[in-house]
């Protein structure tokens, strides 16, 4: 039986083109390379705080193979590690628009994304936006 706490649906996603468009329009970044987060404080939608959208750059990884395994990578990272953080932007009713940009050149170890999308999301949660009620 699949935990809910571990799914990923659509409705915590930024997909729209005005959402993403309105993230690096108005929106802050935190970087740990080999990846770079843009965020956004909103207010939160169907009870989802924490929404993201993933992207890896054609120009560094030419075949889409390699983009989406590392977009893949990214999203489980997330699906698996989300939770504490979204719990705490529950408590602080706020909601916070994400996007996961890779911006290295080499195909990531998991061990190495998963900490600094851990060390992000973390980062996130300190931010002066997020941490002020």
């Amino acid at each position: 039986m699949i935990s809910r706490k571990n799914q990923f649906p659509k409705a915590s996603r930024v997909h729209l083109r005005n959402d993403i468009s309105f993230l690096f329009t108005k929106g802050k970044s935190i970087n740990a390379f080999p990846v770079k987060a843009v965020y956004k404080i909103e207010p939160p939608q169907n009870e989802h705080w924490l929404r993201i959208a993933v992207s890896v750059p054609k120009r560094n990884f030419k075949k889409a193979v390699d983009r989406n395994r590392i977009k893949r990578q990214i999203r489980e990272i997330y699906r698996l590690n989300h939770h504490p953080y979204s719990a705490q932007l529950a408590a602080l009713q706020k909601g916070v628009q994400l996007m996961f940009i890779f911006t290295g050149k080499e195909s990531p170890e998991y061990a190495v994304l998963q900490s600094k999308i851990i060390l992000i999301l973390q980062r996130l949660l300190v931010a002066d936006e997020v941490a002020v009620n």
